[in-house]
């Protein structure tokens, strides 16, 4: 069994296979990772770690030697993926990087773009040849809620909402709404234009912790692969440190 641990801006998912099987999954808040709680990894032969949080990354790093004798395999510009690659290696999150070699995996021989819905959220193009096209970046849903609140003295903190016409009667009613259209609208017009610009049909996969209400707002979200970056991690373990992942 291996442990994949994939370390976010808000939160860290711990994730055991056994071999491409998820066997166990827990999600921990990045900030009681940096202050070193975080699960015991349990009988493991390898740990993989993906993280844009570099703090997070000693912590981890740390207690896995420590404790448990393990050196963790950990994403970054250098590490093998299977794809080519049109987008500056070192500017490029090792989130995005597992995500997408977890799309390609998943959904092989098509054109794909991976929406990530995390504290903030990416869209990322890989074409069917194996090419990491490239992609865009725009705020999460929950910092576009919170960047409202925290900028006016008269708009309140909000969870997104359903609520998608933009003609409502009430502040908070029409502050969900503005954030739903504005995330519909940025979905949508990333992949219009991606499909006009590359001339292609792709096949659009949701992924991250606030997948699940970005596709209330978007109908070209059909697919949802919770794990997806996890899954990539995993993939990413066996492709590079494949001898460290054998039962003993």
């Amino acid at each position: 069994m291996i442990l994949t641990v994939v370390i976010g801006n808000t939160n860290t998912r711990f994730v055991w296979f056994r071999g491409h099987r998820l066997v166990r999954f827990r999600a921990v808040p990045t900030a009681a990772v940096c202050h070193g709680r975080l699960p015991e990894p349990n009988r493991v032969t390898a740990v993989a770690v993906a993280s844009v949080v570099p703090e997070a990354t000693r912590v981890v790093r740390a207690h896995l030697q420590s404790g448990a004798g393990l050196k963790p395999f950990v994403v970054g510009p250098r590490t093998r993926t299977g794809l080519r690659y049109r987008y500056r290696r070192q500017d490029l999150g090792s989130d995005r990087v597992c995500a997408t070699v977890g799309a390609r995996n998943r959904f092989p021989g098509k054109d794909l773009i991976v929406f990530d819905f995390g504290t903030a959220t990416t869209a990322n193009v890989i074409l069917r040849e194996g090419i990491f096209a490239g992609g865009a970046i725009l705020p999460g849903i929950r910092m576009s809620l919170d960047a409202l609140a925290a900028g006016t003295a008269g708009l309140p903190r909000l969870l997104p909402g359903r609520t998608l016409g933009p003609v409502q009667r009430n502040t908070r009613a029409a502050v969900q709404a503005g954030v739903a259209n504005l995330i519909a609208g940025g979905i949508d017009r990333i992949i219009d234009l991606t499909e006009r610009d590359l001339g292609r049909s792709f096949f659009v996969v949701s992924t991250g912790g606030a997948a699940g209400v970005a596709r209330r707002y978007s109908k070209r979200l059909s697919i949802l692969r919770p794990h997806l970056a996890s899954e990539g991690l995993a993939e990413l373990l066996y492709l590079n440190c494949g001898e460290c992942t054998a039962e003993p």
